[in-house]
């Protein structure tokens, strides 16, 4: 019943290209798929690109040449500044859309129907969820105990109409926590 009400909450579009819409089940796909990224952009800049271009002279003239050809310091040359600038710029645009993606999350968290956790919907307590009920023949009706027991009957719930589960009266089928009783979710003509 539990996996049946994760995925029939709300999934919320990505900020981050190419990845699926955002949930709170999936958002350590999300960590993941970041960090792989940010380790990714961290390698190339600290260790692929330095090496291509320094030992294998991939990428025109390197540039502990333009320090030297402007009487700069060595230490300069240590680091390629068009290589930091786009590895830090990518590890900063990367965390910024996972901030924003985290607390997109977070929010709608808040948001959410405490009681039936954003699906609108609770588990029918008269069928214990099954739509269906058992009817029993009490045992005295059998004579004197000579005829063995029927095979138990069964018939649609009528509380929930056999489909196992009921409207939340706390949020109305909506999902989302109710603030008051002046919600236009509930009366929009006010």
């Amino acid at each position: 019943m539990k996996e049946e009400q994760e995925s029939e909450l709300p999934n919320f579009p990505s900020f981050i290209p190419f990845l699926p819409p955002l949930s709170s089940a999936n958002l350590k796909v999300y960590y993941a798929t970041c960090f792989s990224l940010i380790a990714g952009v961290i390698i190339f800049g600290g260790l692929l690109a330095p090496t291509l271009e320094l030992k294998l002279g991939i990428g025109g003239t390197s540039y502990e040449d333009f320090i030297r050809s402007v009487h700069l310091p060595m230490q300069l040359s240590q680091v390629d500044p068009i290589v930091a600038s786009f590895s830090g710029g990518a590890v900063g645009v990367i965390s910024a859309l996972m901030v924003v993606e985290v607390n997109n999350v977070k929010q709608q968290e808040h948001k959410r129907c405490k009681y039936c956790l954003g699906t609108g919907y609770l588990a029918c307590a008269r069928c214990s969820s099954t739509g269906s009920l058992v009817l029993i023949e009490p045992v005295s009706t059998v004579h004197g105990g000579d005829q063995p027991l029927s095979v138990p009957k069964t018939e649609r719930c009528s509380n929930c109409s056999g489909s196992g589960k009921v409207m939340c009266p706390t949020c109305l089928c909506t999902g989302m926590a109710m603030a008051s009783e002046h919600d236009p979710r509930i009366d929009p003509f006010i």
